[in-house]
């Protein structure tokens, strides 16, 4: 990997040796594809088996977070990225990364938000329970564009990316999964330009992290708290 990167993949993980392998290697058939002077940052969230190990070995850097949480494996990442355009999303290969151009083109061209939306896309079979599919995601992401005011359809899709003076505009500061909303916010409270780009979705590898109400309360109970101030 570059010592003076372009572009820096964040991929947060726990538990993730199923998918962890195929996600990095597909980074690097990016670069490679497209002449991509990039980085593959891998946080190790507190994972149990191999996926340190295995992400190594495929040529990512591996750092770790030993306090549990979506926000605080992304906000450990986002401080070692070197980049000047900045990728994210999961590495249970629920997000194809060969679709890295579709983010990075509208960074190139002065956009500094860009993020994906699923149902422009294709959710492929067994991807996302039909309940998350047909109301959770709806409902929330619908509550988030009334509150928030703005036209993103799909606030809670995983893969985006920003350029390095977007992310130092966004204070960043949760550390649950709560921290994929407050990043939209951040995005909109500070005026970044904001792009949707539509991406496939995957059924994942390996055991699911969500726990669809607990995650889908601290979704809204951060709406309303952050409501006072629109």
């Amino acid at each position: 990997m570059s010592s003076n990167p372009e572009v820096s993949v964040v991929i947060p993980c726990l538990n993730e040796e199923a998918g962890i392998k195929i996600c990095v290697e597909k980074v690097k058939e990016v670069f490679k594809k497209e002449n991509i002077t990039g980085e593959i940052i891998v946080v190790d969230n507190g994972s149990v088996d191999r996926t340190g190990e295995i992400a190594l070995s495929a040529g990512a850097r591996v750092v770790f977070e030993y306090e549990e949480g979506y926000g605080s494996a992304y906000i450990t990442g986002l401080k070692e990225a070197k980049g000047n355009l900045i990728i994210i999303a999961d590495g249970d290969n629920t997000y194809d990364f060969s679709e890295i151009p579709k983010f990075i083109n509208p960074l190139r061209k002065k956009v500094d938000f860009v993020i994906g939306n699923r149902f422009k896309g294709r959710i492929h079979k067994g991807s996302m329970p039909f309940f998350n599919r047909y109301v959770g995601n709806p409902v929330l992401s619908g509550l988030y564009r009334m509150v928030f005011k703005t036209k993103i359809s799909d606030i809670h899709c995983g893969m985006r990316a920003f350029t390095r003076k977007a992310y130092e505009k966004m204070d960043l500061k949760c550390k649950g999964m709560e921290f994929a909303a407050e990043m939209v916010m951040e995005a909109i409270n500070n005026r970044l330009s904001i792009e949707e780009v539509p991406v496939n979705y995957f059924p994942r590898k390996g055991k699911s992290k969500l726990r669809a109400l607990p995650d889908a309360w601290r979704h809204i109970r951060f709406i309303f708290e952050k409501s006072g101030n629109y």
